[in-house]
């Protein structure tokens, strides 16, 4: 029993140190969720741009596509769009975004407002400038690429000064 309890305590103990924390040492989540109204195309390009870059870059965050009222199926811009960019996307289905995915966010990013419930558990940005890219993917894409490049510097200025705080 002893043996098992260490187990147990060594265990939460490694995953405990692998999970960041913020400047009063509480544990901040990796995930971004991005939010468009279906949950269908924006969110979905921006959520495979950002996995793409963070991969690329060697960073520890990982973004989530969802709606607020998900249609049955993706956008077939952003489906095709994403497939012509030869950008893996992990959405296959809209979905709803949770209370438990919002409380779970580093950060969320919508398309537009999202409900005052979701607005408490996590910063939320704004990026209302964005075109549909059913209008025209490639202006829709690059949009969000010059939002993403901000954000991602945004959230490693966060952690840089978040790693000087803890020296």
């Amino acid at each position: 029993m002893k043996i098992c309890l260490a187990f147990t305590l060594l265990l939460v103990t490694a995953a405990d140190c692998q999970v960041p924390r913020d400047r009063n040492g509480m544990k901040h989540s990796t995930r971004i969720v991005f939010v468009c109204e279906h949950g269908a195309a924006l969110s979905v390009v921006s959520a495979a741009y950002f996995n793409k870059i963070a991969r690329e870059e060697h960073l520890q965050m990982h973004a989530i596509a969802r709606g607020i009222t998900p249609q049955k199926g993706l956008a077939v811009s952003a489906r095709d769009g994403l497939k012509t960019d030869g950008v893996p996307f992990e959405t296959r289905k809209p979905q709803a975004l949770s209370i438990k995915d919002a409380a779970q966010a580093r950060r969320i990013v919508a398309f537009s407002s999202i409900p005052s419930r979701y607005m408490a558990t996590a910063p939320v940005e704004t990026w209302d400038d964005v075109p549909p890219t059913a209008a025209n993917y490639g202006l829709a894409r690059n949009a969000i690429l010059k939002h993403l490049r901000k954000l991602i510097q945004k959230l490693k200025a966060e952690d840089e000064k978040e790693e000087a705080g803890n020296r």
